[in-house]
């Protein structure tokens, strides 16, 4: 580290105001000072080196001439703060400072103005590059035909053949009413061939026929009678959108957003949620089969104990028992059997009053089923009002916040992705049969694999995109029927039937 301070040297010469002396290490391992002087010229001031010489060879003899006495520490301590504050080097500092002062001078500092003051975009290229470009690769003669793009028309050289008819050049020519035959031929071919009306073309709004359209078929008039196919025409539906069969109306999503759960590498919750609600919709169609199952089962019960009760007697069975009594051919079998039809009573006034106060409440329990009927589907209105409203107001909110052109992108409720496939379709199908439900696409704990490799494929693209088609009501739902084999009658031919007239 360099050390300096103040000394005197009157010795060195006229002019010299004084001089500072530095320690510095020398290469050479001895300690040495170089003593710089200030010289006045002219009114400033300048410093320099005056001469450096070797402190162990010069100071000696002159500690032997003179004996002082020994020295004092004069200077302050540079122990404290202030020293430290005194002697920082603050050289970065004032460079940096120039270099600002320097940048603001030339036009504003750097880190402050904006890059295309900075920067600029080379769009041309290098016309060096270009150049040894095209010479290791040739343009092909094709390109350079197809890069003339003059639209002045190249000169041709060729000779043509002239029209036969030689201009004479009298006086005649001159004066102005003198036709030549040249002229006189050319206009009597426009006269004649009436060219004067074909460059007038007149638009119709409507074309009369197909210019590009096939030839119709000559009739023959023999045939006249029959009436002519008609084309086919498209039906007016087919120019309409496909209705999706939603219960909503919204449009399922051409490739709808798969669920997180369906990763290959899925997290343990979003696999867990996944298989959770899979599962819940197999055993909620399980219970729902079971039932079916089981009424079916009570159905075919009641209908075998039915078949198997014993019919009642009808009126004619009775005749039949009161004639045969008579006729005394009555059997003990046949007169256990025989039941006797109730005679019906007359009811008292108080049995019909009884019968009329039940027939009021029941009709007055009807009309209040109905009435609440009615008050629970009010409410369920004023539900799905306020449902509507508050999701207008959040389509509202989305839309403000959303930059401008960005509406189409960020269209929410434009399509139903995979996410809300479980809802409700409409009861209508397009079709006589039902929508394929979706298949089973779900990886158990012990199929879940670490490696791409080791993946096996889930679905299937064609069948997927076949049944989303089908929900967009795009396509009919339609069932694979067997082939059935044609049925042949054998016949047998009178041809002794036919009789020909000769």
């Amino acid at each position: 580290m360099d050390r300096a301070c103040a000394l005197t040297i009157p010795q060195a010469g006229k002019g010299f105001a004084g001089a500072a002396v530095t320690w510095r290490e020398k290469p050479c391992g001895e300690r040495a000072r170089e003593i710089w002087g200030v010289r006045k010229i002219t009114g400033f001031r300048s410093c320099f080196p005056i001469d450096c010489f070797f402190l162990d060879k010069a100071m000696a003899p002159v500690a032997e001439k003179t004996q002082a006495a020994p020295a004092t520490h004069k200077q302050p301590s540079r122990k404290g703060k202030k020293a430290w504050r005194k002697n920082v080097d603050i050289t970065e500092l004032q460079e940096g400072v120039e270099d600002v002062r320097d940048q603001i001078i030339q036009g504003g500092v750097l880190t402050e103005r904006p890059a295309d003051e900075l920067f600029v975009t080379d769009i041309k290229g290098s016309d060096s590059v270009q150049a040894d470009f095209n010479k290791r690769h040739k343009p092909l003669k094709a390109d350079e035909i197809i890069a003339q793009r003059s639209k002045v028309p190249a000169v041709d050289s060729r000779k043509r053949k002239a029209d036969g008819i030689a201009t004479g050049s009298s006086k005649r020519n001159k004066n102005g009413t003198f036709v030549s035959h040249k002229d006189l031929q050319h206009l009597r071919s426009v006269a004649n061939s009436g060219g004067a009306q074909t460059d007038i073309i007149k638009a119709t709004e409507s074309a009369d026929h197909d210019p590009w359209g096939m030839e119709p078929l000559p009739q023959d008039p023999r045939f006249s009678f029959i009436p002519e196919k008609k084309a086919k025409v498209a039906p007016k539906t087919l120019k309409y959108a496909p209705i999706s069969l939603a219960a909503n109306g919204k449009p399922f999503a051409a490739v709808p957003k798969p669920s997180a759960g369906k990763s290959y590498n899925p997290t343990f919750e979003d696999w867990d949620a996944h298989v959770t609600k899979v599962g819940e919709r197999e055993v909620a169609a399980e219970r729902k089969r079971l039932q079916e199952a089981q009424e079916e089962h009570d159905r075919l019960e009641k209908a075998l104990a039915e078949a198997a009760r014993p019919e009642p007697s009808t009126d004619d069975e009775y005749q039949s028992a009161y004639e045969s009594e008579w006729e005394g051919i009555q059997s003990e079998a046949e007169d256990s059997g025989a039941v006797t039809k109730k005679r019906p009573e007359r009811k008292t006034p108080s049995q019909r009053n009884k019968i009329k106060r039940r027939k009021e409440l029941e009709h007055k329990a009807k009309w209040d089923k109905q009435m609440k009927k009615k008050e629970e589907q009010l409410e369920r209105v004023k539900e799905i009002a306020l449902q509507l409203a508050e999701k207008e107001r959040l389509l509202a909110e989305q839309k403000a916040l959303q930059p401008a052109g960005a509406g189409a992108e960020a269209d929410v409720d434009a399509e139903i992705n995979d996410e809300d496939e479980n809802e409700v379709l409409r009861r209508r199908n397009l079709g006589k049969h039902a929508v394929p439900d979706a298949p089973l696409e779900v990886v158990l704990a012990d199929e879940l694999q670490d490696s791409l490799r080791a993946l096996r494929p889930e679905g299937n693209l064609l069948k997927d995109r076949y049944r989303n088609m089908l929900l967009n009501g795009k396509l009919e739902t339609r069932r694979t029927m067997q082939h059935k084999k044609p049925k042949r009658e054998v016949t047998e031919k009178w041809s002794y039937k036919d009789w020909k007239l000769r």
